[in-house]
């Protein structure tokens, strides 16, 4: 049985945590589209928590005022 994922209409109404810029869903997390951060997926829900991200923004990606 797969697990449930968030629809990608619904993405269109969360923003990043950190930066506010629109996220896109890959298979296993959601990405912020402006600052690179990837946040997991657990059962189904995004877990949109700076804190909980898998990874950070990369370097090339300037800093964007809070």
């Amino acid at each position: 049985m797969s697990k449930p994922s968030p629809q990608s209409d619904t993405l269109r109404w969360l923003v990043c945590p950190v930066c506010r810029h629109g996220l896109q869903l890959e298979a296993a997390a959601v990405l912020c589209l402006g600052c690179g951060r990837r946040y997991p997926i657990l059962d189904g829900i995004p877990v949109l928590l700076e804190d909980r991200a898998l990874s950070e923004a990369p370097d090339h990606l300037p800093d964007r005022p809070k």
